[in-house]
């Protein structure tokens, strides 16, 4: 096999093994997970650098043998030239034959052929050696002055044909032109043929080839294990990032990234746990009962997150400048942790975190001399504060906490709305601001709520004004017994649906109102919607009598349609007056033609 014939095999398997991969790959690869992506890309690239890098060698390794037979063959040439040379001069020509013999013995040489040209046989005559015709390739180099070489095989033996002309020189030693006295300087004088037997040189260049390849496949195997060993944590990283957001976005925040990095990589890992946690940790207090139940579960985050064993929280009323304790831990704390003066708490008077490393004896009613605390005042709304007390046996564990202090943080600055809801909540619910029927904030708490939260505040909120169609009807055919039941079920339906900062109220009659904190229009006419929905799947049961009943709703925006809380409460209304006039069983977002009457 030649050395351009192995070059074409060892391309040809390469590239068809390659191309076996890559259709397979191609078959597969839309269910394949990321980290067998990143595998077949980095063993494609690895393949393709080893086939280029195996034809590479082979080719120059194939040329440097060639070249190598090559020179050997001219220098055995050049060898013989200078020996008959000198049997010329010496008067020995016919001892030539023998060094011929030995020349062919010794150097592995067969079918050793020195020719003359035309001119020198006109000269001299045909002499007494090889006097027999012209092959080919010696007719060749006769004519065009230039060497010749030829790879052949032989009875499974690889051999190299060189034939290589003797050109008349000047200036040679001796002068060729002083005996050739017929020829020109650059004239063919004859030429050497040999046949070279290259078998030893190609087998230790197939030898050292397949070394080469089994040497390359060695390392791409060990390349790919490593890399796949040292690539899969940050690909299932990735994967498990992918996941996690995928599930956040469909508001699920119950998955947790691991992972065996400790780098960044880990770091990202940890920051998207934490926040995965805070979500979840906000949609859940959202769905509790009350204030303690919501403060329950921020100690529980401070103990089992945290490893924080030993704090206190405290409840500020601002205006009346009392503290109470409202959960505490079973560690023994100072008295002054529970004075009721609210101006002797540092954290609070300041609004800012006291650490007891910021000053010696920074604080002495919270903690005696030497003790490590931290306290963290955290707003609530604008009657009530909340201060964290924590305590630690060693500065080491109170370094610890600080360094958790804005994940902390987080957990308490999310629950703040939540907490500020269910307080007001409370106050409200042994009050006369609740509907005693519906268990809905009513008209009078609306009233308080608009000019002392609202206007204080200045938040953007969404005003839902919603009416149960033909209402009059029920009470008409069924009695009022079954109206305030539809009106009962119409309430939880409200409680259900909407968030914790948001707001019910039942507003006169038939008639309820929702006030949606933080959204677009957008999002609360899918709100509108969604509850229009779920209410008209409700069956009522009047004597042996089903029905059901269906809402409509009316939208206006504060601040984006109106300047003033009351306004959008009567834009609101407008909407659902013009929801009524437009067939009943919908929602409609106020828009500013449907207002006709004079801005009051």
């Amino acid at each position: 096999m030649s050395a351009k014939a192995l070059f074409k095999w060892c391309v040809f398997f390469n590239c068809k093994l390659i191309y076996v991969k890559i259709t397979n790959s191609d078959l597969l690869w839309s269910n394949m997970r990321t980290n067998k992506k990143v595998l077949i890309v980095v063993a494609l690239l690895l393949g393709f650098l080893s086939i280029a890098t195996i034809s590479n060698v082979v080719y120059n390794f194939a040329k440097f043998g060639e070249k190598s037979a090559e020179q050997q063959a001219h220098s055995i040439a050049e060898s013989v030239r200078d020996s008959l040379t000198s049997h010329m001069v010496n008067g020995t020509m016919d001892k030539r034959f023998m060094y011929l013999d030995n020349m062919m013995r010794h150097q592995d040489v067969e079918n050793l052929r020195v020719l003359r040209s035309k001119s020198v046989i006109e000269q001299y005559g045909l002499g007494k050696i090889d006097v027999y015709e012209y092959d080919d390739i010696e007719k060749k180099v006769i004519d065009s002055a230039k060497s010749v070489t030829k790879v052949y095989e032989k009875d499974n033996d690889f051999f190299m044909r060189v034939t290589i002309p003797y050109i008349a020189k000047k200036y040679s030693n001796p002068n060729c032109l002083s005996c050739h006295s017929n020829v020109k300087e650059g004239d063919v004088l004859g030429v050497i043929s040999m046949d070279l037997d290259i078998t030893d040189i190609k087998d230790e260049s197939i030898d050292v080839i397949f070394k080469i390849i089994l040497i390359t496949i060695i390392f791409l195997v060990i390349a790919l294990i490593v890399g796949n060993r040292y690539i899969e944590p940050y690909v299932k990283l990735f994967d498990d990032l992918e996941e996690g957001i995928s599930r956040a976005y469909r508001g699920d925040f119950s998955h947790q990234v691991e992972t065996s990095l400790s780098n960044e990589a880990g770091e990202v890992a940890d920051r998207l746990n934490e926040l995965s946690e805070i979500f979840r940790f906000k949609k859940t207090i959202e769905l509790d009962p009350d204030k303690n139940s919501i403060y329950g579960r921020l100690a529980h985050v401070l103990i089992n997150l945290f490893d924080i064993k030993n704090f206190v929280f405290m409840e500020i009323d601002i205006k009346n400048k009392e503290r109470r304790v409202i959960y505490e831990t079973s560690y023994d704390f100072s008295d002054g942790v529970y004075g009721t003066s609210s101006m002797n708490c540092r954290a609070f008077r300041t609004g800012s975190t006291v650490l007891s490393t910021d000053f010696d004896n920074i604080c002495d009613v919270c903690c005696e001399s030497g003790c490590n605390f931290i306290c963290l005042p955290f707003d609530i709304n604008e009657s009530y504060d909340l201060v964290v007390h924590i305590q630690t046996q060693t500065k080491e564990e109170l370094k610890k906490v600080k360094d958790h202090l804005p994940i902390i943080t987080n957990y308490f600055e999310l629950a703040r709305p939540v907490l500020e809801s269910k307080i007001l909540m409370e106050i409200l619910t042994n009050s006369t601001l609740v509907d005693p029927m519906t268990g809905l904030y009513n008209r009078r708490f609306l009233d308080n709520f608009i000019e002392e939260d609202l206007k204080a505040r200045d938040r953007n909120f969404a005003v839902l004004m919603i009416d149960v169609d033909f209402f009059k009807q029920v009470n008409d055919n069924y009695g009022h017994d079954v109206g305030d039941k539809v009106l009962r079920i119409l309430a939880d339906i409200l409680k259900q649906e909407i968030k914790g900062t948001d707001l019910a109220i039942r507003y006169g009659g038939e008639e309820f109102m929702v006030l949606l904190f933080d959204v677009d229009s957008h999002n609360a006419l899918m709100i509108a919607n969604k509850l229009r929905v779920i209410f008209s799947k409700r069956e009522f049961v009047a004597v042996d009598k089903m029905f059901s009943k269906t809402l409509s709703i009316g939208i206006s925006m504060y601040p984006e349609h109106v300047d003033t809380p009351w306004h959008a409460i009567k834009y609101a209304d407008v909407a659902l007056y013009e929801a009524k006039n437009t067939g009943r069983n919908k929602v409609v977002l106020f828009e500013q033609d449907m207002y006709k009457e004079e801005e009051f």
